[in-house]
């Protein structure tokens, strides 16, 4: 269950000397404060959503809007509220995504390049993810290699999502027939992006 939701925290508070209170009319007593509203998942902040002004006079106690003010009050509170700075920490989940976002394309590359350098020097018990004909996935394991081939055993079963290829990629799946693929035909399977994954 994802736990997703909105807070606020108190940024900053400040007296208002020329603003007067709209209760009692004490001029000099209205306390203006500052609340940032985040979105956060799993409490983690993500970004900010907002902030609310809130205002309270020191002499009557009476809490206000800021539509509840005058003039003055609305200014003062518009300058102060100018320099009141959201934390930083209220970006923190956005940053995380930014991190994992980064870290799975470099992962991506690495692995691209990876698959790259082994195609082009296959080894015995390589097992290759690829993309079927008929748009599934499945897996090949090879069985022996020599200069212009390689012997492969292909896997039974297919699969409708990459991500699904550790459910098929069990001993007792792999056939026992064996197939020829020349090293023409493996660079074209990689060529035409049908070789999605090489593990070894």
């Amino acid at each position: 269950m994802i736990i997703y939701g909105t807070r606020s925290t108190h940024l900053d508070s400040k007296p208002l000397p020329t603003a007067v209170c709209p209760h009692c009319t004490t001029k000099g007593q209205l306390t203006a404060s500052v609340f940032s509203r985040h979105v956060h998942v799993f409490w983690i902040p993500l970004f900010p959503a907002g902030r609310t002004g809130v205002f309270e006079c020191q002499h009557c106690h009476k809490g206000f809007k800021k539509k509840e003010l005058g003039e003055d009050g609305k200014r003062e509170y518009k300058n102060f509220n100018g320099n009141v700075r959201t934390p930083i920490w209220k970006y923190s989940g956005l940053a995380i995504i930014a991190l994992l976002i980064a870290f799975g394309i470099y992962s991506s590359s690495q692995n691209n390049a990876k698959v790259a350098e082994m195609v082009t020097k296959p080894a015995m018990y390589d097992i290759y993810t690829f993309k079927t004909a008929t748009n599934y996935y499945s897996t090949f394991k090879v069985a022996n290699v020599f200069k212009d081939s390689m012997y492969v055993n292909y896997n039974d079963y297919e699969v409708e999502r990459q991500s699904g290829i550790y459910k098929i990629d069990k001993k007792e799946n792999y056939s026992d027939l064996i197939y020829v693929l020349t090293t023409a035909e493996i660079a074209d399977m990689y060529k035409n992006g049908r070789i999605k994954n090489i593990k070894r």
